[in-house]
């Protein structure tokens, strides 16, 4: 019996393979759909929503995060707010920097090159849009632990020409106006890390298998985020779309590279196609069965539809398919895809029409 009928969990190195293979899909697809926001919808867009996307996901993430951390009360807030970026991103895949220069002042580095916009994607962003970023999320942290003398100075942003995303948490003596939460300054100097004195996570609370996890969690926490933003923003339809477009374009983009790192490359036609839906399924932690219904026909029922809850809507749905339908083109010009809803699951029809279709 093939894995993607067992229940039965992963061995470790199967799970390292399928979360690093979500962690890419999903973290490309938020990163596409920041990226076709500002296409379709122009810079004051795509500030607005990477704002709004930060704000909704540290209200939902934040505290409860500093306690599976492990990060206490007894830490002083700069120390815990540092260690908070520092230990989710690391866990989501991104290289980061620590520096504790006194318990009340701790220096944060995000390391080039970006998650968020490999490659050439970085300068096509607006020149300001880090500083959007860094506004919506790191001043807030002392208001939500409760301290409000903790403040963030920004020192180096990538965006702008400087080698990584720099800044420090500080403490300051006296309680800070709104305005003097968040500050920028140049700073050409700055202290060196040293790899021995970063910070680690329990081992005993974070087995390898909760930190593998927790890095698919990590980008498929944003795509959902930003969807559900992109909503409140733009209406159901203009999400659909905007959505359809980040899938299709995914598609072309990456479905070669994904099939390599499924080991796929020499697998043809309808197999094929039945193949690197299941992987995908899988490395995403999907509820779903695959099974051959014909020589040249497979049927995949899925039970979830994961970044999103079970409940969401047909539209969303249906753009999300997108991708599916492009990378099975991209994969057999001679193989059909077709999805249809059977009460709170999808049906996959997949079938080798035996002629070029396009």
């Amino acid at each position: 019996m093939e894995r993607w009928h067992d229940n039965q969990p992963p061995a470790l190195p199967e799970l390292k393979a399928d979360c690093a293979l979500a962690a890419k899909l999903w973290g490309r697809t938020f990163s596409a759909l920041t990226a076709i926001t500002l296409r379709e919808k122009g810079a004051e867009s795509i500030h607005r929503l990477w704002f709004q996307l930060l704000l909704q996901h540290q209200a939902g993430y934040y505290r409860e995060g500093l306690r599976k951390l492990g990060i206490g009360d007894h830490e002083p807030p700069a120390v815990a707010a540092a260690k908070y970026h520092y230990f989710t991103n690391v866990l989501g895949g991104l290289d980061l920097e620590y520096v504790e220069e006194s318990p009340r002042k701790v220096w944060i580095r995000y390391l080039a090159p970006m998650w968020t916009y490999a490659g050439v994607a970085m300068m096509a962003m607006p020149t300001g849009l880090r500083r959007t970023i860094f506004s919506a999320w790191h001043p807030r942290n002392g208001l939500l632990m409760g301290c409000p003398r903790l403040g963030y100075v920004c020192t180096k942003v990538i965006m702008e020409g400087d080698p990584y995303d720099e800044g420090y948490f500080i403490e300051y003596d006296n309680d800070l106006r709104p305005d003097e939460i968040l500050r920028y300054e140049i700073a050409a100097h700055t202290p060196e890390c040293d790899p021995a004195k970063l910070p680690v996570l329990d081992p005993v609370q974070w087995p390898e298998a909760r930190k593998l996890k927790a890095k698919r969690k990590y980008s498929a926490g944003y795509v959902r985020t930003t969807v559900e933003v992109l909503y409140s923003m733009f209406g159901a339809a203009a999400t659909h779309y905007i959505v359809e477009q980040t899938m299709r374009c995914l598609a072309v983009q990456y479905t070669h590279e994904l099939r390599k790192d499924l080991g796929l490359k020499e697998m043809q036609g309808a197999p094929a196609v039945a193949a690197f839906f299941r992987g995908l399924l899988q490395a995403c932690a999907q509820d779903f069965q695959c099974d051959q219904t014909g020589p040249s026909k497979f049927r995949i029922v899925l039970r979830s539809f994961k970044p999103f809850a079970r409940e969401a809507d047909e539209g969303l749905r249906q753009a999300w398919f997108t991708f599916s339908e492009m990378s099975a083109r991209l994969i057999s010009g001679h193989v059909a895809v077709a999805r249809c809803r059977d009460g709170g699951q999808e049906i996959w029809e997949i079938e080798d029409v035996g002629r070029w279709r396009w």
